[in-house]
């Protein structure tokens, strides 16, 4: 059934998750994993964040490399035939104050993100939905600690550890004994920097994760799940642009026009979120076999696999360049990171209560679908035999009775804010 709102329009997929008729594909590959008894939707390019947080491994290879002992062997050795080490060794350290801190601070937000988006569960023997959501709580501010007083304390740190380490070199001709006392201050200067900011942050990561929001899981039943596909059009000054999203919500129960829990996924188009849903819809109603595997583009097995076609397809200047491109950003080990963020670290901050819930049922313990259900399907099935859409039948009640030819659409006003 189609509903007009605000912005667009509604196209109505469920309650009573009936057929569509379309082709199950996982075209924006929401599907994460998939068991026998349950499946995960989980969004989110995973292998770029890895990506990119290793490209700075890369720079500082790089910069170590040509401009370090480039530099060094462009000067050549003095007259006594030492080489000087000044150079890589200036190169060594300034990656390891700044590209070092921005690719570890990269990847940790990678993986913070991976734990801040929990997949939506389906589980086909219980025929139920787990939908994750955050409760209690609100953002919590570290006290006397904001981007201004993390960035001096990331200078001072920095300053004091260069300061250390070239300490010799700006005193050589100083006495021997005063530049190992410099030295000495210098260091223990570090040593309570690092002790006071390590300290500082390690209490208040822990009261912050106290006030945090907590993730719990609604369980919903499958058949009585909201899911639409939403087409909106956003009209700015110079440009229209429209955007369609497919919802999963879960209704509260004192206001149905409102979700208690809710997930979305850009689809592109109508159709595209139809054949996302039905995705959804077939692993519930006849099982993993009818429901497309997860992609595997984020596997190390899959790159491994890619590589090998493109040594077969390509010939040898253009490899080399795919070569070149795939060392730059570490793509072997940015796989590696992927998946074990997809295997373990997703699924580490799951509540236990969701894995007892999601433990495979004896067969005869299997919830069956409603025999309502069962009837409008095979209705819907033999409509669509005869040539209907999914898109252009109407409320039930007017094909039901038989006028299955087009109708004027009944404009409705209203929207399920998700």
């Amino acid at each position: 059934m189609r509903r007009t709102t605000k912005d667009g329009r509604l196209l109505a997929l469920s309650p009573e998750p009936a057929t569509t008729g379309e082709r199950a594909v996982d075209v924006n590959a929401w599907i994460r994993r998939k068991t026998d008894g349950w499946l995960d939707l989980q969004h989110g390019n995973l292998l770029f964040g890895a990506e990119f947080s290793l490209m700075f491994l890369s720079l500082s290879l790089l910069s170590i490399g040509f401009l370090g002992f480039g530099l060094m062997f462009a000067v050549g050795p003095d007259h006594l035939g030492n080489w000087d080490w000044e150079a890589p060794l200036f190169m060594l350290v300034g990656n390891l104050l700044i590209s070092l801190p921005w690719g570890l601070y990269m990847h940790f937000l990678g993986n913070k993100a991976v734990k801040e988006t929990p997949p939506v569960r389906l589980n086909r023997q219980r025929r139920e939905v787990a939908m994750p959501r955050w409760i209690e709580g609100k953002e919590f501010k570290l006290p006397f600690w904001n981007e201004n007083a993390a960035g001096f304390a990331y200078m001072l740190i920095a300053f004091t550890i260069a300061a250390t380490l070239y300490a010799p070199v700006g005193l050589k001709n100083n006495p021997p004994e005063y530049v190992q006392s410099v030295r000495d201050y210098l260091l223990i200067a570090l040593v309570i920097e690092v002790l006071m900011v390590g300290a500082y942050l390690y209490f208040a990561l822990r009261l912050k994760k106290k006030h945090d929001p907590k993730l719990v899981y609604e369980i919903y039943p499958w058949d009585t799940l909201v899911a639409y596909i939403e087409t909106k059009q956003n009209i700015g000054p110079s440009l229209m642009a429209t955007h369609t999203v497919l919802t999963l919500a879960i209704p509260k129960p004192d206001d149905p026009e409102s979700a208690l829990a809710a997930a979305s996924i850009n689809v592109g188009h109508e159709t595209a979120g139809l054949a996302q849903w039905e995705c959804i819809r077939q692993f519930m109603e006849n099982g993993p076999e009818a429901c497309p595997d997860p992609k595997e583009d984020e596997t190390l097995a899959h790159y491994k696999a890619k590589c090998r076609q493109a040594r077969k397809e390509m010939s040898l200047l253009p490899w080399l360049g795919k070569k070149v491109g795939d060392w730059f950003f570490q793509r072997y080990l940015a796989h590696i990171i992927t998946e074990r963020r997809i295997k373990t670290l997703a699924l580490k901050s799951l509540p236990e209560e969701l894995k007892a819930w999601s433990a495979p049922l004896p067969k005869e313990q299997w919830a069956k679908p409603s025999e309502a259900l069962q009837r409008l399907n095979q209705q819907l099935t033999r409509a669509y035999e005869r040539g209907l859409k999914f898109t252009q039948m109407g409320p039930v009640s007017e094909w039901q009775a038989g006028r299955e030819g087009k109708q004027p659409l009944k404009r409705r006003t209203g929207r399920f804010q998700a």
